[in-house]
């Protein structure tokens, strides 16, 4: 049978040390003192049998079982039990003997280990059921224990029968299958819902699938024949588009001589103009320079003629300006004499002014000293003599309060006296202990700081973390865009290489790499702006697919393979004989200034510079605007003689007719094109960012790395200044207990010292408050004379005081008139100085008349002015001459400008005729080429195969109208069908095969729910049937347990209910002599005797491997408890008892002992003895 080998503790509660404790079979009895650890014992055999309650292990939270440390001792931090079981093969099959471990860090980390090997405390839980060592089992019990048992209600007192019952494990299997049979339930519940729902579902999808097959029925009916229908429709427009070609290349030939001769024309046109625009250049000239010698010629004689009345007027005007210039100066010098005479006359006033202020200052200050000085000195005298008298009577005050306290001063030294040597130890110990705080401080900040560091790293390791997972998603997002952007990319050029959606003979002169001098097709040749692409597809239509040779030669030999092969037509362009095609300088420059003008096609175009003349003879003449309005504008401008083509494809031909309407779709050549460019570009976009983003994952998970190895170093740095600190908090705590002593010794000394201090600063502040009043004294002697003197002088200065204010008043008034003086004076001299500057003035104008030119000056200019209009005149006359000569130069180039105009207006219009052909025969091109596009298009689109595949598969047109009106009347029939669900008949499908499913599903679920229900019943059958045998024996066993331990009296168990799954078990009692009474009138020995005596019925039915007793007897007397003693080794032949005890009689039924001591404070230590080795007597001897 399974036994309690050992216990091994270390770090748990007083087991600082690793502790080991051997258990034999029979009763081991476990003593010492209270507080020495003995029921520790008992807990850490319950915590490794899982208890989670801190509270049953006798704490406040689980870190407190921890060993916490102790006087010299560093805190641990872990607490390990290991129980150690022997014969344990009824617990694990074949296991001889098998560990349990517990181990829990101060982290709140936990663990669990059966046989070194790792498990959950579920395996544990699970092992030690219904064996009576789970961690409610009645296996452990202790005083407290007692008192449950006891106190329980009877649905709690049940589960002791239960765990005796072996029931406990039917009870959790019962718990698991119902929470089980729950689930099913409800997956039932939810199983029949969705069928409920699908079964609304499965019938009108089975009528939407039947309709969906008969629409694809004839869906493929009608593809068939229209296919049929799109490749004669093609082979006919290309046999008449082959045709047009032909006619369109005639007309252009003609057009390119008309444009030759023409061209000529246009030359002999600028010429002309050139010479025109000479002849009017210099007959320009000639005139400005007409102008100009006119103007010149007026301008000097009116110099001419002025000059002359000037000389007349001279010598009157002479004569006049002297006069005034005499009598200008005679007033001059009266206003200069006049201003000096004022000048002195107001120095004399500023004078007189300046000695009045000065004498009235001076008075204003002996005026001020009266009434100041005398007032000022009896203040002050006044103020002295309070402010001496209010402090002596606070330095008298003062001196009877220090008299009363050197009194009581004296008494305190005559009744206090301590010794000075504990000063010196308190302040050593004093210094010591800061010196700690400081250094606990220190650690406690370093580890705030390591604790916050710690935080932030992990705040930083999150958000990298989360950065990286997200980063990295982007990159495989960024991996599977390029996967699905190449495969769409590689698809299109795999149709370019194909030559999908050129024509037969185009796609087949491709193909054939062996033909010399092909350039390729003008589509594959070119690039434009995508704005401009509808354009370029309805000016060149078909011609895109014309292709570009190095000579005819290499066209002939194109040619001549495409006969031999029967694999269609194409047109060539060969570089020797394509030449370009332009619109006139001066069309180009009229066209630029309207509004709506895009360009020249050929100008939008970019292309190979060889290819430069081939495209701008396809597009050299064609316009772009913007919108029809404009377009039609544009065209009258240049005379209906160009085609214009909108970028919405409307056209306006040369001669006017217009071409529009809406378009299916761009040609696919170019959407070809446009879209395997933009592919790549997208794909080298993408890849660009995706290089970045694997940098930026590799960066980022480097940076996780090094951020959770720094956390890793933090986090084990903060456990060591933890460590540290409990050592230091306990090195203070220790401290402070010595310190407290001797502060009250140095608090008694230094207070001592104090009042010494205070005794001797009190002396020395009476003798200098006694010094202090008696000079007192002596200054308010002396300020009560003092003033008495000022106050008879200030009687005196009143009278000296009216006598100097007399004359400052007088001395003010003739200050106030010299000023009003002053100030005339000044006014006068300001006037006579004005008057004077004006005559100056005058007097300069004069002189400046006076100094004119002089008669002969006047004179000379005079005869010069005439020589030089002498010459203008005979100029003037020249190049009125020169003029005459340059206007019939200048009608003549008119008359030959004129004429070669007529001429090019008569080609032109002779071209114009040819293009309107051109026009028209392009148009129905146009028109031929957008159909056979649109035809092909829809094979691409909505049956996606090219013609070529087309009419190889589809070659029966032998009744080509019963193939239309079959079209007709198939897409008749599918429009009756009316709104038709495509989808309907996977979704049938799908939804057939989940409800055939579900419905399965909910067969199974329905057995499980039976086979549960079942397990149920039969489980609750088994429970009742163990539950109520166990029940009788221990009811049997209690009654005879109970009579043996009392010495008499009944002990019953009842059931309270009939429900033998929930019956709660009731206990009475009748003890010897007594009457049957309630439970809690017992005494507490009797109490302890009758849960002894249930837990001994219950093992007599249902023995435990071990079982352990904490003091259960504790409060039985003498006689109980050696009946209690004899019980225990009655029973120990089948169950191990580890008994925890003070009492003698226990000790003495013991076959082995434990005695636990506390030497070192907080740490337990075991000393054991075999008592069966000893004799009798020794053994009295060890138990007393």
């Amino acid at each position: 049978m399974v036994y309690l080998k050992g216990v091994t503790a270390y770090g748990f509660k007083s087991f600082a040390d690793k502790t080991h404790v051997t258990f034999g079979r029979g009763v081991t009895a476990i003593v010492g003192p209270n507080g020495s650890g003995k029921s520790n014992i008992t807990d850490a055999i319950r915590w490794v049998l899982g208890e989670q309650s801190a509270r049953n292990l006798r704490g406040a939270r689980m870190e407190d079982v921890i060993f916490s440390g102790a006087e010299n001792r560093q805190p641990l931090n872990y607490a390990e039990v290991t129980l150690k079981l022997d014969e344990a093969g009824q617990l694990i099959d074949g296991a001889a003997e098998i560990e349990v471990t517990r181990r829990l860090y101060r982290s709140g980390e936990s663990e669990y280990f059966l046989n070194h090997n790792k498990v959950r405390l579920k395996d544990i839980t699970e092992l030690f059921l219904d064996t009576g060592l789970g961690k409610e089992a009645f296996s452990i019990i202790s005083q407290g224990k007692v008192d449950e048992i006891l106190n329980a209600k009877p649905e709690d007192r049940r589960q002791l029968i239960e765990e005796a019952a072996g029931v406990l494990k039917y009870k959790k299997r019962k718990k698991e299958t119902e929470s089980k049979l729950s689930e099913t339930v409800g997956n039932l519940a939810r199983v029949n819902d969705i069928i409920f729902d699908l079964e609304g579902r499965v019938e009108p999808l089975k009528m939407e699938a039947a309709i969906a097959l008969e629409y694809q029925e004839l869906l493929q009916e009608m593809k068939d024949a229209d296919i049929q229908v799109t490749v004669f429709d093609i082979t006919q427009l290309k046999t008449h588009y082959s045709r047009l070609e032909q006619e369109i290349k005639e007309y252009e030939e003609m057009i390119l001589i008309k444009q030759d001769k023409v061209t000529r024309l246009e030359q002999q046109i600028g010429q002309a103009a050139a010479d025109k625009s000479l002849a009017a250049a210099e007959l320009d000239k000639l005139t400005a320079r007409l102008l100009e010698l006119t103007e010149t010629i007026e301008r000097t004689q009116g110099q001419y003629h002025l000059l002359a009345e000037k000389k007349e007027n001279h010598a009157a005007s002479t004569a006049r300006l002297q006069r005034e210039l005499t009598r200008l100066s005679a007033e001059s010098r009266e206003a200069r004499q006049r201003h000096d005479d004022s000048i002195k006359t107001i120095d004399e006033a500023k004078q007189a002014v300046k000695q009045l202020r000065a004498e009235e200052r001076a008075l204003e200050q002996k005026l001020t000293a009266l009434n100041s000085d005398v007032d000022q000195l009896v203040e002050e005298v006044r103020g002295n003599y309070y402010e001496t008298l209010s402090e002596q009577t606070a330095n008298k005050n003062e001196l009877k309060l220090i008299e009363r306290q050197l009194e009581q001063l004296a008494g305190y030294f005559a009744s206090h006296k301590v010794d000075a040597a504990d000063r010196d130890n308190y302040e050593q110990a004093d210094k010591a202990h800061r010196m700690k705080q400081q250094q606990l401080t220190e650690l406690e900040q370093q580890l705030t700081a390591a604790r916050e560091a710690y935080k932030q790293e992990a705040l930083k390791v999150s958000s990298l973390n989360q950065t990286y997972k997200t980063e990295e998603e982007n990159l495989f997002k960024a991996y599977r865009y390029i996967e699905q952007l190449t495969s769409k990319h590689e698809s299109i050029v795999a149709m370019q290489a194909e030559f999908q959606g050129y024509f037969q003979g185009v796609r087949a002169v491709l193909k054939d790499g062996s033909l010399p001098g092909i350039h390729g097709a003008v589509a594959g040749l070119i690039d434009i702006d995508a704005l401009y692409q509808t354009a370029l597809d309805i000016a060149l239509g078909g011609q895109l697919q014309s292709i570009i040779t190095e000579d005819e030669d290499s066209a002939r030999t194109a040619i001549a393979a495409l006969k031999k092969k029967k694999a269609g037509r194409a047109t060539f362009l060969p570089l020797t004989t394509i030449k370009k095609r332009e619109l006139p300088e001066s069309v180009k420059l009229q066209l630029t200034e309207q509004a709506g003008f895009v360009g020249v096609l050929s100008d939008l175009i970019t292309t190979d510079r060889r290819y430069q003349a081939v495209i701008q003879n396809l597009t050299g003449l064609t316009i772009i605007a913007d919108t029809l309005p404009h377009a039609n504008q544009l065209a009258r401008i240049v005379n209906y003689k160009y085609r214009i083509v909108t970028l919405d494809g409307n056209v306006v031909n040369p001669g006017g007719s217009m071409t529009g309407g809406s378009l299916n779709q761009p040609s696919l050549l170019l959407k070809q094109k446009e879209e395997e460019r933009a592919l790549a570009l997208k794909i080298s976009t993408y890849k660009t960012s995706a290089t970045a983003l694997e940098a930026k994952v590799a960066a980022l998970k480097e940076e996780l790395a090094e951020a959770e190895h720094y956390g890793h170093t933090l986090r084990a740095r903060g456990e060591a200044l933890a460590e540290d600190r409990q050592e230091k908090m306990l090195e203070l705590t220790q401290h402070e207990q010595k310190l407290a002593q001797l502060q009250r010794a140095n608090e008694a000394f230094a207070e001592l010292a104090d009042r010494r201090q205070e005794h001797t600063e009190l002396k020395e502040q009476a003798a200098d408050l006694r010094q202090r009043v008696s000079r007192r004294e002596e200054e308010l002697a002396h300020i009560q004379q003092q003033l008495e003197d000022y106050t008879v002088f200030r009687t005196d200065s009143r009278t000296l005081e009216k006598e100097v204010s007399a004359e400052l008043n007088d001395l003010r008034s003739r200050r106030i008139i010299q000023q009003e003086r002053l100030k005339y004076q000044e006014e006068q001299s300001a006037q006579i100085q004005q008057q004077q500057t004006q005559l100056e003035q005058q007097t300069l104008e004069l002189t400046a008349q006076n100094a004119l030119t002089s008669v002969e000056e006047m004179t000379a200019k005079i005869s010069e002015l005439s020589t030089t209009l002498a010459d203008m005149q005979h100029d003037r006359t020249t190049v009125q001459q020169q003029l005459e000569t340059w206007r019939s130069e200048l009608q003549a180039q008119e008359d030959s400008l004129s004429q070669a105009r007529h001429h090019y207006n008569e080609g032109m219009r002779q071209i114009s005729g040819l293009e309107n052909g051109i026009g028209e025969m392009k148009a129905r091109y146009s028109r031929i080429d957008v159909q056979l596009e649109n035809l092909i298009y829809h094979l691409l689109e909505d049956y996606h195969m090219t013609y070529e595949a087309a009419a190889a598969d589809y070659t029966d047109d032998s009744d080509i109208d019963a193939l239309r009106k079959r079209v007709k009347l198939t897409k008749a029939s599918i429009e009756e069908l009316g709104p038709v669900n495509i989808g309907a008949i996977k979704q049938y499908e799908e939804v057939k095969e989940r409800y055939d499913f579900l419905t399965e599903q909910e067969n199974d679920l329905l057995a499980a729910k039976a086979t549960l229900e079942t397990v149920i019943k039969e489980m609750d059958s088994e429970v009742m049937t163990r539950f109520t045998e166990t029940f009788k024996q221990v009811q049997q066993h209690f009654n005879v347990v109970f009579s043996e331990l009392f010495g008499g009296g009944i002990g019953e168990l009842t059931l309270n209910s009939d429900d033998l799954l929930t019956a709660g078990v009731d206990m009475t009692v009748e003890l010897p002599g007594k009457k049957r009474q309630q439970l809690t009138l017992l005494s507490g020995g009797e109490r302890a005797l009758t849960a002894v005596a249930l837990l001994f019925a219950i093992l007599k039915v249902r023995s435990a491997p071990f079982v352990i007793l904490d003091e259960v007897e504790a409060a039985l007397d003498e006689a109980n408890v050696v009946r209690f003693g004899s019980y225990l080794q009655t029973l120990s032949d089948d169950t191990q008892f580890i008994v925890i005890t003070h009492r003698k009689g226990t000790m003495e039924a013991a076959d082995r002992l434990y005695g636990v001591t506390m030497q070192n404070s907080g740490i337990t230590q075991l000393v054991s003895v075999n008592l069966n080795e000893l004799d009798h007597n020794k053994v009295k001897e060890l138990t007393q």
